[in-house]
């Protein structure tokens, strides 16, 4: 469906509001600001869309980029736009999007099923969501049924490593809007501090563009007549010899390499048998469990755990969920995967996402076991931290309390959990829930040790959402020498400083971007309308 600019603006922030702006990082406090006023932030990509050299120049095109684990020793650079760019790359990409789906391999073909655009401006979803990871699983599980060897690979490094003039002629070749093309390659340059690679990894945006660049190597696998299915940089290539498997490993290798600068992970390349394919995948029925907890453990995997809360039947689609849910023991399968020196990630995961529809009582034995082993469960802390603030009011307070302090006591020990930025920040979530003056001292050391600007930013907003206008006020002095971030994540603070925030407000409102003085009046609206109920969101 091809959709007008102001759909696009529309789209890009519903979006955001909704789905959030990456799934690395916890959502910054402007996706509240999108949910709570759509319209002025539309306006303010107008503005953008209408004078974009001189919005390059006046708000700020900013980016993190902040460590996230990878497994137990791995790690991978996760990018935080700034919020309101975040947007409008969004929107040019949602621009061309119909554009770029008609130049990919059409769906029917079922060979690419990673990202498939479908706009719905009811649920505010970008991709078509009966198309995904499942399908690709379930495609490659008939696939291997017919052949006899399943090659399996995936691309290294696949976003850090695409050129941006690769993907330039790409979208050259798939869409005319000249305007758009030269938009988002100039803000992608940017992100990438002014060097020619590298997509930043988590968005809608980027994951839309990276399929528009291995399109080629799509249609070129086909037009060798190579079986095979995608999903992302993920590779299965089915033959029915290992001669020709090996052959379509080349092959795919060299496509890579010439056309996209591209290469496949080493470690992770592997010929096999169709029938060690099918024994390794949790939704083949060839894979046999040999015991009762291996046979839950398979079912539980094969569970669809999809629920929209703003579907028109979502109270019986949550009952429905619910009673699939309580034929599963989820507290002790997710006890089994704790006791083991390495957990299964994929499985843990779902277990770690069901805890929410748990009773209460079962989520304080859940919420308990996990944090007695957080080591453990490092290469999923962030999935931990995100259930965790979820369910947070219907745990007891010893439960709550050993919460905080186990999170305490990771920051403080200086733990190599809470050293990777992105596990920093998650943490920091469940931790402003506390009240406590050992927690309070923890933030304002953390406040002053931290660089990452996206970390402070969190931080000054932590500080104001637990009341602490001595601290805010204090830090209104150094206004001066804040980052970008922390200035905005101020202005909105200020609002608990009463007068003196007002009058401070007052003395710089001049200097302001519309940016962010549209953050300015979203915050005084929440002021005025809830008064001192008011809490500030982090």
């Amino acid at each position: 469906m091809q959709i007008t600019k102001d759909q696009a603006f529309e789209l890009a922030v519903k979006n955001i509001a909704k789905f959030g702006d990456t799934d690395i990082f916890p959502y910054p406090i402007d996706n509240q600001v999108f949910y709570d006023d759509p319209s002025g932030t539309i306006d303010i990509l107008k503005e953008i869309d209408t004078g974009f050299d001189q919005a390059i120049e006046k708000i700020p095109l900013l980016a993190v980029k902040s460590l996230a684990a990878v497994g137990y020793a791995g790690f991978r650079w996760g990018t935080q736009i700034d919020p309101i760019w975040n947007a409008y790359l969004l929107s040019l990409v949602l621009r061309i999007g119909d554009d770029i789906e008609r130049a990919r391999v059409s769906i029917d073909k079922e060979v690419v099923f990673s990202y498939r655009y479908k706009p719905d401006f009811t649920s505010a979803s970008v991709f078509d969501p009966s198309i995904g990871w499942h399908e690709f699983q379930m495609r490659s599980i008939d696939l291997a049924r017919k052949y006899s060897y399943v090659l399996v690979c995936d691309i290294s490094d696949f976003y850090p490593r695409i050129y941006h003039h690769r993907l330039e002629n790409s979208l050259k070749r798939a869409t005319v809007d000249a305007d758009a093309i030269k938009r988002i390659d100039s803000i992608l340059f940017r992100i990438a501090e002014h060097v020619s690679y590298g997509l930043p990894i988590g968005g809608p945006a980027a994951r839309l563009l990276s399929e528009l660049l291995l399109n080629r190597i799509d249609r070129l696998l086909l037009s060798e007549q190579i079986q095979y299915c995608r999903f992302v940089d993920d590779y299965r290539i089915f033959a029915n010899s290992r001669e020709e498997a090996y052959r379509s490993l080349v092959r795919l290798s060299e496509l890579l390499l010439v056309n996209e600068g591209l290469s496949l992970q080493k470690t992770k390349t592997r010929i096999l048998t169709s029938g060690e394919f099918l024994q390794t995948s949790s939704l083949a029925e060839e894979n046999k469990a040999e015991t009762h907890e291996e046979q839950e453990a398979r079912l539980f995997s094969r569970l669809r755990l999809r629920y929209d809360p703003y579907s028109p039947n979502a109270e019986e689609e949550y009952e429905a969920l619910k009673e699939e849910l309580n034929k599963f023991d989820i507290v002790g399968m997710l006890g089994r995967q704790l006791t083991k020196s390495r957990i299964e990630e994929g499985l843990t995961r779902r277990l770690i996402g069901a805890v929410r529809h748990l009773p209460d009582q079962m989520k304080n034995r859940a919420v308990s076991s996990m944090f007695a082993s957080l080591d453990i469960l490092y290469p999923v802390f962030p999935a931990v931290m995100i259930v965790t603030r979820a369910v947070m009011a219907d745990l007891d307070n010893n439960t709550q309390n050993e919460v905080f302090k186990a999170l305490r006591d990771l920051i403080s020990s200086g733990s190599y959990i809470t050293q990777v930025p992105a596990n920093l920040s998650f943490a920091i979530r469940v931790l402003v829930i506390d009240n406590s003056e050992e927690t309070e001292a923890v933030l304002v050391r953390l406040s002053r040790e931290q660089h990452n600007m996206m970390i402070k930013r969190d931080l000054i907003l932590s500080m104001a959402n637990r009341g602490a206008d001595y601290w805010i006020s204090n830090c209104r002095k150094q206004y001066s020498t804040l980052t970008t971030w922390e200035r905005r994540a101020l202005i909105v603070s200020s609002y608990i400083l009463e007068d003196e925030g007002k009058h401070w407000r007052d003395g710089i409102r001049k200097e302001l971007n519309s940016y962010d003085q549209h953050l300015m009046k979203w915050a005084g609206s929440k002021k005025m309308a809830q008064g001192n109920a008011w809490h500030i969101p982090i």
